[in-house]
């Protein structure tokens, strides 16, 4: 699924060195300039969650995210235009706040759209992605084994990480439902995620667009992909926080972790990495945790503190190809031999049984 531009509805933004960001915006054949406010407010993302929603649905009217923009956050349009009228529509059919929206997308689509993020162009031989930070744990008998092997700041940390009031829940992503994140819920984490670290300097309102268009983009890829959601809430039972996970052979990947502006001060990656780790300490089979490339030195850096190596032939140490997706509780076979036969097609392609 992709959200288009329409060049004949909204040309590009223009950056300007006031406050509020302004578009020429063509309605029904009449130019208006629409004064773009970059504040987010929680009112805000559910309304582009509404339009973004529709989109999913199949309404192209809806398939235009700079429209979108100007309908959400332009502070000039007036109150019959058809944007503000799209908008409001979209908002009246948002049935709530933890509603499950996504498609409901069979298990070999969610592990061929997995693939990508997990790094099977190198491990296939068809390029090479980024150097991706691991850690072994097949000489580990506990947590404790690793905990012990930090520097004394890391321990510190994850006991603050330990003593946060939040609870986790699992929830696997089953074949043909939509994806346990695929809410507003959990939408929000992914937008305050991403708006907190493009868009960090203030008054960068570039960054913040940019910002938002990425959030759609990978809040799209989450929930289209296979694998267990670990899902924090805090106190009050809000969703504060997610942690993908894919497993695939001997090697768990932290696929994806998105978070909003609360749990970001309350340790929760530290705590979903101690979490995962532990997981595969105690899971048979399991050789190797893969946290993925690394967006920076500095998180590069981090990830070293904590154990895991930056590599560039990543896949001589983690093992993705001896063996299938896995999934808990639920049996991995199909039952449709079309898609059977698909799956044992591509895992062939990927070096499996």
């Amino acid at each position: 699924i992709s959200l288009l531009l329409a060049p004949l509805a909204v040309s590009s933004f223009v950056v300007r060195p006031a406050p509020a960001r302004r578009s020429s915006t063509r309605l029904h054949e009449k130019s208006l300039s629409v004064i773009l406010d970059p504040a987010l407010t929680d009112e805000k993302v559910e309304s582009l969650f509404a339009w973004v929603s529709r989109a999913f649905e199949g309404e192209d009217e809806y398939n235009n995210l700079m429209l979108g923009f100007a309908a959400v956050f332009g502070t000039n349009l007036p109150a019959g235009s058809q944007p503000i009228k799209m908008r409001v529509r979209a908002e009246k059919m948002l049935e709530g706040e933890e509603v499950l929206t996504g498609a409901p997308i069979n298990r070999f689509q969610r592990e061929e759209a997995s693939l990508g993020a997990m790094g099977a162009g190198q491990w296939t031989g068809q390029w090479k992605t980024r150097p991706h930070a691991l850690l072994d744990v097949s000489n580990m008998t506990s947590i404790e084994d690793w905990t012990k092997s930090l520097p004394r700041g890391c321990k510190r940390t994850l006991k603050k990480a330990n003593a946060q009031n939040f609870t986790v829940i699992t929830k696997p992503i089953h074949s043909d439902e939509s994806a346990p994140h695929s809410s507003l819920a959990h939408f929000r984490c992914v937008v305050d995620h991403e708006v907190r670290l493009i868009a960090n300097i203030e008054g960068d309102i570039e960054g913040f667009f940019d910002a938002l268009g990425e959030a759609i983009s990978r809040y799209i890829g989450t929930t289209r992909m296979a694998g267990v959601i670990q899902e924090y809430r805090n106190e009050d039972g809000k969703v504060i926080a997610f942690a993908h996970e894919v497993r695939k052979a001997r090697t768990v990947r932290g696929q994806w972790f998105y978070a909003d502006d609360e749990s970001s001060k309350s340790y929760v990656w530290f705590h979903s990495v101690q979490e995962l780790v532990k997981r595969a300490i105690e899971t048979d089979g399991i050789d190797t945790v893969d946290l993925g490339p690394s967006g920076s030195d500095a998180f590069s850096a981090l990830k070293a503190k904590y154990g895991f190596e930056s590599i560039d032939d990543w896949p001589a140490y983690a093992d993705y190809t001896s063996g299938p997706f896995h999934y808990d509780g639920e049996d991995a076979d199909a039952t449709d031999n079309d898609e059977r036969q698909r799956m044992l097609q591509l895992l062939r392609m990927l070096g499996g049984d």
